[in-house]
This record gives C-alpha cells, structure tokens and sequence, in this order.
C-alpha cells in the first residue's frame, strides 16, 4: 500500500504504454466528442489533422487507466480536486504508442485533514520519440501513512 509519504518530490514513476486503435478512437469520439475528426476516417482526412485523431479526452482517459492500474489500484489514494494545465499538444492517432509518465512536483496539507495529503504530480503521455502529446497537473489526496505502520 502506497501512502502520502511514498511519493518523494522529484521521483518520476514509469506508469508503462498503451497503444491507441481506431477502434476505440472511433468509439469514444462517437459516444463522446462527435467531431468529424474524432469519428469519420474519410471525412477527417479533410480536416486540418489531415487523417483520424483521438480526442483529446481520449487521450486524458488513456493516461487515467494507466495512473489507476500502475499508482492507485495500490494505494491510499482518496480521489481528487482537480487538474490544472492540462494540454493536447500533440495529435494522437490510431497506432501511436504512448509511454505515460508521472513526476511528482510537491505534496500540500489538506485543510479539513490532517490523515490526508495532496499530492501533485505532472502527468504525460509521450509518443515513441518521446514527445510530449499530453501533459496535465493533477491534484491527487491521499491518506498518509498510519502512525505506527512501517513503509
């Protein structure tokens, strides 16, 4: 169980890949975001993307499911307040393979919670030339570590 204290300002955490298909471009963007770039490969070749291109709430889920599987399926994670910054910066299309990232920047009391903790990390989703596609900066609680319980 990974806890508050686990999460040193400075450490970037390799939350692995995943690869996009256009099944799930298509899907998502249908259900979700119906743009014609999002949801039509013919029609999106004649948009300024030029071809099919996941949304970026697409992408955000994407990183998400990564952050889940890799950091919070494992911890004492409490939800979250927010993001802040978060950028597309990139296209994503079908066949990209994303490497996701995290580094945690700071950690900050919870006013109404001295059991709990935000923690702040820059989250990133980067294309296998290492570019960065998405980034955002979440604000995550977590508990800290009961008194007495060794790491």
């Amino acid at each position: 169980m990974r806890y508050l204290e686990d999460f040193p300002v400075g450490e970037v955490y390799d939350l692995g890949e995943v690869k996009v298909t256009q099944e799930e471009v298509l899907s998502f963007g249908r259900a979700y975001d119906p743009q014609v770039f999002h949801t039509d490969p013919e029609r999106a070749r004649e948009s300024h993307f030029g071809g099919l291109v996941a949304s970026g709430w697409l992408t955000a889920s994407l990183f998400m499911r990564r952050y889940v599987e890799e950091i919070l399926a494992d911890s004492a994670g409490d939800g979250s307040p927010g993001v802040d910054e978060m950028r597309f910066h990139r296209p994503v299309r079908p066949g990209d393979v994303l490497r996701a990232r995290l580094t945690v920047l700071g950690v900050a009391p919870v006013l109404h919670s001295k059991q709990s903790g935000i923690l702040r990390p820059r989250c990133e989703l980067l294309d296998e030339e290492g570019t960065v596609v998405f980034s955002m900066v979440l604000h995550s609680i977590f508990r800290r570590r009961p008194a007495g319980q060794d790491t």
